[in-house]
């Protein structure tokens, strides 16, 4: 407040139209430092925009199984490229990641999200993302229920190159990216997830090498799954209405 009355008796040699400018910007940065200041405590978690991963597991002599995975984040890239993948306990893709320590980490896209099939057979938002996430790899069969929808698992390729596949998972068709994982170490307990850090064997995009890494890639995020009612607020999948 005094340095509000030292600065209005020093403009007042000013017109009026500059004190009159002057005194509105001052206020507006009393008003925003006030704001700024004005923190509170609280239990809700940042509503946050990330990239929309499946990964794929197989469990050998178990069923194969792929999942929604929104926790994954690359960690390091010397002298080995990391990643850091979550994964919820209890579900298949856990046990098979668990067992094998090792997966592919699939970057969808649009397309992905945009399936589903009505009575009708006309496609609706969502039923793809429904079958990877809102259902467990232990009750259906994922793999039959992803071919119905037009995506069926397939092997992995790369054009011009090869790639060992064996003791790998298969992979949904079309994604931006796929990251094959290998585990680090041991799994962190983390309460209701189990944390992994892994290493990257080996990277296979659809995207083309000369694409500016500054270039936006097409993929789903959490932010336009909750704008298509796919997901919750809480990353939850939503049931049809």
């Amino acid at each position: 407040t005094s340095l509000y009355l030292s600065l209005e008796i020093e403009i007042r040699c000013v017109d009026d139209n500059g004190a009159a400018m002057i005194l509105t910007a001052l206020s507006l940065l009393l008003c925003l430092c006030a704001s700024a200041s004005a923190y509170q405590a609280t239990s809700i978690p940042p509503l946050i925009d990330v990239p929309t991963f499946s990964l794929s597991t197989s469990g050998g002599d178990t069923a194969s199984t792929m999942n929604i995975l929104t926790y994954a984040s690359p960690v390091s890239i010397k002298p080995h490229r990391m990643w850091s993948i979550s994964l919820y306990k209890g579900t298949l893709s856990h046990e098979n990641f668990t067992k094998e320590k090792r997966g592919i980490l699939q970057l969808l896209r649009p397309e992905h999200a945009s399936c589903k099939r009505d009575g009708d057979g006309n496609a609706l938002p969502g039923e793809l993302i429904r079958v990877l996430g809102g259902s467990s790899g232990k009750d259906v069969d994922k793999k039959a229920m992803c071919e119905q929808l037009g995506f069926s698992w397939e092997t992995l390729k790369c054009d011009g190159g090869t790639i060992d596949n064996d003791g790998w998972p298969q992979v949904l068709p079309h994604c931006v990216y796929y990251l094959k994982l290998e585990l680090v170490g041991e799994m962190i307990d983390c309460g209701s997830h189990e944390v992994a850090l892994c290493r990257v064997v080996e990277m296979v995009s659809s995207e083309d090498d000369s694409i500016n890494a500054a270039d936006e890639l097409d993929y789903i995020s959490t932010r336009a799954l909750r704008d298509m009612d796919i997901i919750s607020e809480f990353g939850r999948i939503k049931d049809v209405e």
